[in-house]
């Protein structure tokens, strides 16, 4: 029996060494070896990334500074800094060599500081002992070129790969394809004469710039033959000489993307929804010539409408937020997943967009973008009057009908994508923009540059670099929460919206003032009738707000339940019986 146990304990420490020496092995070994579980690999190099470093000819060393020593009490730094090393690393891994990483510690006055500084990294206060600590990257390649990031901003972490490959681009010289503008808004930037002051370009220009070999296309350029490509955006007022050229682009062989308004909100002509076109109305796109020249249409008079997508946003007519069936945010449901452009896009938004019909039989017609089947086409000049978007929801009757938003046109050797928007690449429907230490940084919440940059790019030719702006966003949402809280909601709108038409109703009625006080000879009576139905009505809104948080509540706790009790002990079970099998076999 003494013999036995002292086996048994013999085993169970030889298994303990055995253990911690296949971790030893592993860490060395299977040092390379990676294997993204994530629903979205978010921590495996893209494909665009990885055809960037395939073209890596000459060596490029990263040099990545680092204030190791001043950030030991720092741990969420640290944790960050650690995740910016492996992901480094993972360039050496796919480049074969030809990139290598060394993280330096640029303790302060010292030479690796000084090197620092001379090549423009930032430094950032972080402690009351006023130490500036570092973390930017130098990328420099056998020729003495080098291009710099400077601080690598936690908050920024998603975009790391698209700044890092975009530094190593940079660096290996390959020619980007000539893409020239047309535009009748200034998303180029302008001069505010208001302020006396210049507006920067729109972020989508920032973003295309360090992509492609863009250009606006102003009455200088007397002919098109020198782009690879072409872009549309909302064309008004064009030459019929200027009209004839684009056309003829297109019909030479060569690709167009064009963004094509019913209400553009960006349009430096529009004032005010409720007068006519000419007087600052509702503007839209005129070009029909080169809709009929692709063998498409967009009905300039109608906006596609889709509760199923709307967008919440703010309203004076409530305290909460509502959604605007014409603001509209497209997900992984809208888009066409056998195609490159769209098949990796997370979320899109658009406002006041029109819907692209095919007319002629002689185009390849491929969606890329489309409405849900709850949607419905709105006449435009219902825009002209809507003082509370809640009525598109109220009233809305849908269709049954998908309507294409965004299409690629093929015929022949020529290509055209065309979007029924232009607000889409609007700064406010996509992205913030920031200023760090004089750098303008761009923080994107939706996928508008990431479908617009695809879009060029495989209109040009292919770029590599663009696709690594195709992470999606990542969201995991609770689908039996939000359906819950959608139902609860229409419930909660339906009851605000009639009582405040009850009240409005009264108010007209009664002739009661703006402070709540009614005219002399008013109804009491009536007024003291509607003020016992208006807190019946207030009391139903509270109770449905708290049905939603009690049957949110009730799914918390049956979660909180499976995973902190059920799941334990379904293992430790599996476990015992694994061990008494064990026993009755021995």
């Amino acid at each position: 029996m003494i013999v036995k146990n002292l086996q048994t304990k013999g085993q169970i420490i030889a298994s303990f060494i055995a253990f911690i020496l296949i971790i030893a092995l592993a860490d060395n070994v299977l040092k390379d070896f990676r294997l993204d579980l994530t629903e979205n690999k978010l921590y495996t190099l893209s494909d665009g990334t990885v055809n960037i470093i395939s073209k890596v000819e000459d060596s490029i060393k990263l040099k990545l500074y680092y204030s190791n020593s001043l950030t030991k009490d720092d741990s969420y730094l640290r944790s960050y800094s650690k995740r910016v090393v492996e992901f480094l690393q993972s360039y050496e891994y796919k480049s074969d060599g030809k990139i290598k990483l060394e993280v330096i510690d640029p303790i302060p006055f010292s030479d690796e500081e000084d090197l620092a500084m001379k090549y423009g990294l930032q430094s950032v206060p972080m402690n009351d002992n006023q130490d500036n600590v570092f973390f930017g990257l130098v990328a420099e390649n056998t020729y003495g070129e080098h291009e710099i990031v400077k601080f690598f901003d936690p908050s920024k972490e998603s975009q790391i790969e698209y700044v890092v490959t975009k530094t190593i681009y940079s660096l290996i010289n390959l020619s980007k394809p000539k893409v020239g503008v047309i535009s009748s808004t200034p998303i180029f930037g302008s001069y505010d004469f208001t302020r006396n002051e210049p507006t920067p370009a729109w972020a989508i220009i920032q973003q295309l710039e360090s992509l492609f070999d863009v250009q606006l296309i102003n009455k200088k350029i007397e002919n098109l033959e020198n782009f690879n490509t072409l872009v549309v955006f909302h064309p008004k007022k064009i030459t019929d000489k200027r009209k004839n050229q684009i056309i003829d682009f297109y019909s030479s062989g060569k690709s167009i993307i064009l963004f094509y308004d019913v209400y553009s909100e960006s349009d430096i002509d529009f004032i005010d929804p409720s007068q006519p076109p000419k007087a600052g109305g509702i503007q839209a796109s005129d070009f029909p010539e080169l809709l009929e020249a692709l063998g498409i249409t967009i009905n300039t008079n109608k906006v596609l409408l889709d509760k199923d997508l709307a967008l919440p946003v703010t309203s004076q007519e409530s305290q909460q937020p509502i959604k605007h069936a014409a603001i509209l945010k497209f997900d992984k449901t809208s888009f066409n997943e056998a195609s490159d452009i769209t098949k990796k896009l997370g979320m899109v938004t658009s406002a006041f967009s029109g819907y692209i019909e095919k007319t002629s039989d002689s185009i390849t017609f491929t969606p890329l973008i489309t409405s849900s089947n709850n949607s419905r086409i709105e006449d435009r000049d219902t825009f002209r009057y809507l003082p509370d978007p809640q009525v598109l929801i109220k009233d809305f009757k849908s269709s049954n009908n998908k309507y294409v938003f965004s299409a690629l046109i093929e015929k022949n050797k020529s290509k055209a994508i065309v979007i029924a928007d232009t607000d889409i690449a609007s700064n406010y429907l996509w992205v913030r923009v920031q200023e760090f230490y004089g750098e303008r940084v761009l923080t994107p919440w939706a996928n508008n540059g990431d479908f617009i940059i695809n879009s060029v790019d495989f209109l040009s030719g292919g770029n590599s670099l663009a696709g690594i702006s195709n992470r999606s966003v990542f969201s995991r949402p609770f689908i039996k929460v939000n359906e819950l809280r959608k139902v609860a909601e229409e419930r909660f709108k339906t009851k605000e919206l009639e009582l405040q038409n009850q009240l409005a109703q009264l108010q007209e009625k009664l002739k009661i003032d703006n402070d709540g006080s009614l005219e002399e000879g008013a109804g009491v009576d009536e007024y003291n009738k509607f003020e016992e139905e208006f807190l019946k009505v207030r009391k139903e809104l509270r109770n449905v707000r708290q049905s939603l948080n009690a049957d949110i509540d009730d799914l918390d706790t049956v979660v909180k339940f499976i995973n902190i009790f059920l799941i334990p002990i379904i293992l430790s079970l599996i476990i015992l019986l694994f061990i008494m099998l064990r026993k009755y076999r021995a």
